[in-house]
């Protein structure tokens, strides 16, 4: 069940799947390109090959840090550019939903996206209680995103008889918070 594998001249980071080619319009079934090419509703691990990486094609972090009157604000950005990702979400909460999640399930995906009625061109495949969709290279998707990594507020109190009274030379009071925001196209 697992996505990633240790093979000869390939990354730990690559992502390993069968590769779909979608949902059927007529059947609702997910069709799988199999390794001679030819399209079967059959899954076979047989046919299981590297679909992505997570190794992104760029990834760096944009820091700055402002100073005024005693106030300083420290912001570090975290960019990250074509990461291919397991979107775990969908496949759990979407495609192979049970009968909890039919009751509790809030990602509205899962009940207007899939295939309903032959002809419906849709993202997934109509729910099934019995059967389980297998991990395919549908659910990877690139990732570009940026987060807010680290923020940081603080003040720095200039000398004064109020310092010296306490027997301190300077000081300084700052905030940070991690993870303030994250914008992702997964």
């Amino acid at each position: 069940k697992g996505l990633i594998r240790y093979k000869d001249g390939y990354s730990p980071q690559d992502i390993w799947a069968v590769q779909s080619k979608g949902i059927d319009p007529s059947t609702g079934q997910e069709v799988f390109l199999r390794n001679d090419g030819q399209y079967t509703f059959i899954y076979s691990t047989n046919d299981i090959v590297r679909v992505g990486s997570e190794q992104p094609q760029v990834e760096g972090v944009f820091s700055s840090n402002l100073t005024y009157k005693g106030f300083n604000l420290g912001i570090n950005l975290r960019y990250i550019i074509g990461r291919d990702v397991f979107n775990s979400a969908l496949y759990d909460k979407v495609e192979n939903i049970n009968v909890q999640g039919l009751a509790n399930n809030q990602d509205k995906r899962a009940l207007y996206d899939r295939w309903q009625k032959p002809g419906d061109i849709a993202q997934f495949k109509a729910i099934s209680l019995t059967t389980e969709t297998p991990m395919s290279s549908r659910f990877v998707q690139t990732e570009h995103m940026l987060s807010g990594e680290s923020i940081s507020f603080g003040y720095n109190f200039q000398t004064s008889a109020w310092l010296k009274k306490l027997g301190l030379s300077s000081l300084r009071l700052k905030g940070y918070t991690n993870e303030m925001f994250r914008f992702s196209t997964v």
